[in-house]
């Protein structure tokens, strides 16, 4: 039988790293979320370390991955998640059980949560080209005679960069696998079902025509598809 979350987090911590100045217990441990599977995502900050690193353990009945940061090297990850749209460590320190605290953890928290309130940086028009020539790019392959096979390929890129293109072109966070479905729900439920209905119909007929027609769709408010024109440093 597992140890509870809390007491195992608490033990691995005076165990591993018991000079921490600051802790949090993050992810489904932090949300009552857990399953047999689920593993203890731990943030902790520690100025005793020179960098920051990720760091897997298995101790006390659990897998636990440690985030590990010194106060400088967690501002720079605050940014540059606001920088790239991805939000994970700000939401595990904005959501985190504090486990540890030398005063400061609550602060931290704050911080984080205005970041997550005020969003990601706008995406540049550079970006957003980029964006667009890639889409089309994919569109290409995925409309032209290409093996089945490798349309699989390519239609996985496109739902995941597509879905990002999204998200980061109306001023919403992105993040990694179900973050990016849950992120697209939020933001417009409506298109959210829509467009996995229409990657279901590509994967169990091969009719690619509803994904790239509802593509289309998303590409119209920014001038479409983008090919000729298009210019990028190498």
């Amino acid at each position: 039988m597992k140890m509870p979350e809390k007491t195992a987090a608490r033990n691995f911590l005076q165990q591993s790293f018991p000079h921490c100045e600051v802790a949090f217990l993050a992810g489904s441990g932090a949300s009552g979320e857990l399953t047999e599977h689920s593993d203890l995502d731990i943030v902790i900050l520690d100025e005793s370390q020179s960098a920051s690193f990720r760091q897997c353990f298995f101790c006390f009945g659990w897998k636990i991955e440690a985030f590990v940061y010194n106060r400088m090297s967690l501002s720079f990850a605050f940014e540059m998640s606001r920088l790239e749209g991805i939000p994970s460590i700000l939401r595990m320190c904005a959501e985190g059980i504090i486990l540890k605290d030398d005063g400061s953890a609550a602060e931290i928290q704050d911080i984080a949560k205005e970041y997550i309130r005020n969003g990601p940086s706008e995406l540049t028009e550079e970006k957003l080209q980029y964006m667009r020539f890639t889409i089309t790019d994919l569109l290409d392959d995925l409309n032209s005679y290409t093996d089945d096979k490798e349309k699989i390929f390519v239609v996985y890129k496109l739902f995941d960069f597509v879905s990002e293109f999204i998200l980061r072109a109306n001023g919403h966070w992105i993040g990694y696998g179900k973050w990016l479905y849950r992120s697209l729900l939020h933001f417009d439920k409506d298109f959210c079902e829509r467009y996995v209905e229409v990657f279901h119909i590509f994967m169990k007929t091969g009719n690619s025509m509803p994904l790239s027609t509802l593509i289309d769709k998303v590409l119209e408010p920014y001038g479409g598809r983008l090919f000729e024109g298009y210019k990028e440093p190498l």
